[in-house]
């Protein structure tokens, strides 16, 4: 979270890379590289790489900063193999902390039990990608700061705005990796609206950004480490933590396996197309026809989206606009 006494040493320079020796976890048929993908789901991501065999993510931990970096073989993607297993090294102030919930993060705690889709749609997806596993992260303020950004825009943008707020702001991260944690929530929470038009940030999100850095502060630090919905009544009473943003934390802060996300633009279509092949939904549409699927409705929305198919485009995409061009 950013938070406590850690956090302002390594500010200062102390504690720095305070390594934690490998973790061995054993991951079965787990395909860690579908798992992890939804953490690196923004390209060029400057806290998060990902390639064959080989992941790692900077972040702030109660502790301090930290990394987190698993490695495997190609033998922990083979669906028959209950052996694999995953190496995970941690770096920073934080690396016990990271270390701690790292087969959360590999999703060894996703419980896939009782889901036996009948859709033929669904069933088929489900057998392409049942080795993927929903990661719980456990990291709200990095999640939340990156989820205000991507509020209301498109993906590139996303992406682009994301990776100039990291790089502007953050610093870089422990382990020697190449990758830089971002902005701690103290210094968000010092800065004016206006800082972040730079980063192509306008003063909603901006608002956001800072209320949001402010009450994370406030949060205790082991609220991420309880059910979702727990934290939920504190998390939307926060300026600019609505319906979508909250849906987006208890999928990967938390890894819950039957959230729903409403507002997004594309999920009801997505599902939709998926389960009934049909090309407009609404949220109401969206919660009816996950319904039978309880307690697994985020999983059929990952599926949705893993399918790589949905109803043709027919509206031009909106028109983009740089707040750094003013």
């Amino acid at each position: 979270l950013g938070l406590g006494r850690a956090a302002w040493r390594s500010h200062r320079g102390e504690g720095q890379d305070a390594t934690v020796a490998a973790l061995v976890i054993p991951v079965g048929g787990i395909d860690l590289a579908g798992t992890l993908g939804a953490l690196a789901a923004l390209p060029g991501d400057p806290t998060v790489h990902l390639e064959p065999g080989s992941f790692a993510r900077s972040t702030w931990t109660p502790d301090g900063p930290a990394t987190v970096q698993a490695t495997w073989s190609a033998g922990a993607a083979s669906p028959g193999d209950s052996t694999a297993t995953a190496q995970v090294r941690a770096f920073g102030d934080g690396a016990a902390w990271l270390r701690a919930r790292a087969p959360a993060l590999l999703g060894c705690a996703d419980d896939v039990s009782g889901f036996d889709p009948a859709s033929p749609d669904l069933r088929a997806a489900w057998r392409r990608h049942r080795r993927d596993r929903i990661p719980r992260t456990g990291t709200l303020w990095h999640d939340l700061a990156c989820f205000i950004v991507q509020q209301r825009i498109n993906g590139k943008d996303a992406a682009a705005q994301w990776g100039r707020f990291v790089l502007g702001l953050g610093q870089p991260a422990p382990g020697d990796l190449g990758l830089t944690l971002p902005p701690a929530a103290e210094r968000v929470a010092a800065l004016a609206y206006h800082d972040l038009h730079r980063f192509g940030i306008e003063r909603q999100r901006a608002d956001h950004l800072r209320a949001a850095a402010r009450a994370v502060l406030r949060l205790p630090a082991d609220l991420v480490d309880g059910p979702a919905s727990a934290a939920e009544s504190a998390l939307r009473g926060v300026r600019g933590i609505g319906a979508w943003t909250a849906g987006c934390l208890a999928a990967q802060t938390w890894g819950e396996r039957d959230t729903v996300i409403l507002g997004d633009y594309g999920i009801p279509a997505a599902v939709a197309w998926l389960l009934a092949g049909e090309r407009r939904a609404d949220d109401t549409r969206l919660v009816e026809l996950l319904a039978p699927y309880r307690p697994h409705r985020y999983r059929v929305i990952r599926l949705a989206h893993a399918r790589h198919s949905g109803p043709p485009r027919r509206t031009p995409r909106g028109a983009r606009t740089d707040i750094r061009t003013y």
